[in-house]
Parts: structure tokens; C-alpha cells; sequence
């Protein structure tokens, strides 16, 4: 059996895909020792990231944060804006299941900056729906409206119930005092 990172991030991947989240954060966690032992920092992210995803899946919200705590700094020093968006939207999931909307909703707005920096629209589009949902459970109407209308915007392909949504919510925007 094959005892390197990239082997062990497969089995890893493996795990997660058949649904077996407890085992892939496991191997992850491996993964990210063995990525940590031969000095592959972004790696060692990376691998941190995942089994955040991992742990969040099993219903351990809490570990999930711990696992991926810090590792957007590692891709900011890289200069990934994208991984540095995931990451800082894996703490944000994390913390959203644990209760914590309002640090949930900083760290959301944060990812989405780097998201759109990054130009990956479709996980913009993903995060602002997040956005708009803590709104709507917050009570905040109008910031619900334009986060939905912001994830309308960065959709590459809208089907024609969302270009009708984007054209009433952009007119609602427009209509409302500034």
C-alpha cells in the first residue's frame, strides 16, 4: 500500500465521496501530517480544508472549525485568493452551524470578496445565497434582497425564473431610498 500524501489525500477523497465522512477526515488528517512532514505548507492547508468539510458533513461543527482555523492566512501569503475564499468559508459554515450567524456573516462577506477577486462565479453565487439566507433568518430584509441580487449577478447561465428574480430585484433596489 502506498504511504504518500497524494496517495493518502485519494483515499481521502475516496472516503468522502462514498460518504464515509468520519473515515476521510481521518484521512485527511493523515494526508496533512504527511504533507506537514515534507514541508508543503499549502498542502498541509489544503488537507486542513478538506477535512473541515469532512467533519462539518459528519456533525462535528466545532472540529470542523478547529481543522480549518487559520489556514486562509497560509493561501493569503501565497496570493490564492480562491482557496483563501474557501477557507474563510469553511470557518464561516462552521460557525453558522454552531450558532455564531454574526461571525458567520463577517467571515461569508470576507470569502465572497475573495471569491470575486479569484473570479470563481459560481461559488460567489453560492456564498451570496448563503449571505441572503443568515439575512432572511437575521430579519435583515433588504440586505436578504441585495445578497440574492448580488448572486444573481455573478451566475454565469440564470434560467428564466432567476432573470425574472434579478430584473425584480433590481428594480426593488432601485426603487428603494438610499
Amino acid at each position: 500500500m502506498d504511504n504518500s500524501p497524494e496517495s493518502m489525500a485519494v483515499q481521502a477523497k475516496q472516503a468522502y465521496q462514498a460518504g464515509k465522512f468520519s473515515s476521510a477526515s481521518e484521512l485527511f488528517l493523515q494526508a496533512e501530517d504527511a504533507y506537514r512532514n515534507i514541508g508543503d505548507g499549502l498542502l498541509v492547508a489544503e488537507m486542513a480544508n478538506n477535512r473541515s468539510v469532512a467533519l462539518l458533513q459528519a456533525g462535528d461543527a466545532p472540529g470542523a472549525l478547529a481543522a480549518c482555523m487559520d489556514t486562509h492566512q497560509v493561501f493569503a501569503n501565497a496570493g490564492d485568493s480562491l482557496r483563501e475564499g474557501f477557507a474563510l468559508g469553511n470557518q464561516a459554515a462552521a460557525l453558522k452551524e454552531m450558532g455564531q450567524k454574526k461571525e458567520s456573516l463577517r467571515l461569508y462577506r470576507l470569502a465572497a470578496d475573495r471569491l470575486h477577486q479569484a473570479g470563481d462565479k459560481e461559488n460567489l453565487a453560492i456564498v451570496h445565497k448563503t449571505i441572503a439566507a443568515l439575512e432572511m433568518e437575521n430579519g435583515d430584509n433588504l440586505g436578504a434582497m441585495s445578497a440574492m441580487l448580488d448572486a444573481l449577478r455573478a451566475k454565469q447561465k440564470l434560467t428564466l425564473r432567476e432573470k425574472i428574480m434579478r430584473k425584480l430585484f433590481s428594480l426593488a433596489s432601485r426603487l428603494m431610498p438610499k
